[in-house]
């Protein structure tokens, strides 16, 4: 949990953010035409229920809509669904992908410039529209939605497009639909995609928490944790954060880091893999592993390759381990603080980070933790099972806060 505030930390710092991602609309509609704001609210009726089934995602399932045939482009799958309207909803879903916020923002982009070319217009100007972060059941959400323009004066044409993406063990769907309008049809289709995957197949983790990440009061990210047993009885744990950040009126940032790691049953870290997508380019990428006693890093970031030994030699604490950690601090009556060493990619690869972890006094039923990462000052509180319920750190101007969406099972429940 701790080191992914570092690397939330890095990624917002290093982005020039003039506005903040927020769950309504970004445009003014007094600024709009009447015909803008009239289609706008169009939706349609989806009387139909079409049935689909793809073994090597997996998906089976009744859907909302009339949808095609799946067809196979490469290495993943696209749907279109005809809902009564000028354009159809078209959806996709892919097992290799980018990440649920690059992925969405790059297809949106291509959708836009294609649609630009079969119009024989330039894309004259666009604007953020609608950003939106949440969840169904146990997969991450991510909507986002374009107004744009196309040609110039008289010639001028206007659209709006809409994008779904949703991550989860199977793998990526996205939907798109260009037309103003049909913004709940379009959810409505998307919510019954992603609830026809199957995921009977998929092994049941011991703890999974998708939490919301805000900045200065705004929802700009999604970050999750999962943890499984893996065969060898060691803890197997995967951990994302993706967000898309407005960097003006007109453009978003998008973001990615994916990090894999290996924990003994203790706590102690084994392994760990780590990369991150910014802007549809991967930015770093990082392996961690002890040889015969020696802490190796490799890997490489903007494009520079990282070859290294860690001076330091000794046990790390896995993210699986800063729970034991924190529940050891709770158990223990006479003592209120510990320190260990984490490794993250966010600073200084080649090093390990020192986290010093003291216990406050309870409050509204809740335990209380204050975290020194190195400088970077963390609150954060937890229930019985050591779920957290809140966390918050400042620096500076920047004030940036998690909070629990979608939790299932405890971190230190095995």
């Amino acid at each position: 949990m701790h080191n992914r505030y570092k690397v939330l930390l890095s990624t917002l710092l290093c982005l020039i953010i003039t506005g903040t991602a927020t769950a309504k609309d970004f445009v003014d509609h007094q600024q709009l035409p009447a015909w803008f704001n009239k289609a706008v609210k169009r939706e349609a009726s989806l009387d139909e229920k079409s049935d689909v089934e793809l073994a090597a995602f997996p998906l089976k399932g009744t859907v909302e809509g009339r949808w095609s045939d799946v067809q196979q482009i490469d290495e993943y799958w696209y749907f279109t669904i005809d809902i009564g309207t000028t354009t159809p909803v078209e959806c996709w879903a892919f097992k290799d992908y980018d990440g649920p916020a690059n992925s969405l923002v790059n297809m949106m982009k291509y959708a836009i410039n294609n649609i630009a070319q079969q119009q024989g217009k330039p894309l004259s100007s666009q604007y953020n529209y609608t950003l939106d972060m949440t969840t169904l059941d146990d997969t991450l959400v991510m909507d986002y939605q374009i107004l744009y323009n196309l040609g110039e004066g008289s010639d001028t044409v206007s659209g709006l497009i809409k994008g779904l993406s949703a991550e989860s063990a199977n793998g990526l769907q996205v939907c798109l639909h260009n037309e103003v309008g049909y913004r709940k049809t379009l959810k409505k289709i998307f919510t019954s995609f992603v609830n026809a995957a199957d995921k009977s197949d998929n092994t049941t983790p011991f703890f999974h928490a998708i939490n919301s990440v805000e900045m200065n009061g705004e929802l700009v990210g999604l970050a999750s944790e999962k943890f499984v047993v893996d065969s060898d009885g060691d803890v197997e744990m995967r951990e994302t954060l993706s967000m898309i950040l407005p960097v003006d009126a007109n453009n978003v940032a998008a973001t990615d880091t994916v990090t894999l790691s290996w924990s003994t049953v203790d706590g102690d870290l084994i392994n760990t893999y780590q990369y991150t997508v910014e802007n549809s380019e991967l930015a770093s990428t990082f392996s961690l592993s002890s040889v015969d006693g020696q802490w190796q890093v490799e890997g490489e970031i903007q494009g520079k390759a990282v070859n290294a030994n860690l001076e330091y030699q000794g046990e790390m604490v896995s993210n699986f381990g800063t729970y034991l950690m924190a529940q050891s601090l709770v158990t223990t009556a006479d003592v209120d603080e510990t320190a260990f060493k984490i490794w993250t990619a966010d600073t200084d690869p080649t090093a390990t980070t020192t986290i010093v972890m003291k216990k406050r006094e309870n409050a509204n039923g809740l335990y209380q933790f204050h975290v020194d990462m190195e400088g970077f000052e963390i609150e954060y509180s937890v229930d019985d099972k050591f779920i957290m319920q809140s966390a918050a750190m400042h620096l500076g101007p920047i004030s940036m806060k998690m909070a629990p969406l979608f939790v299932t099972g405890a971190p230190i429940s095995l």
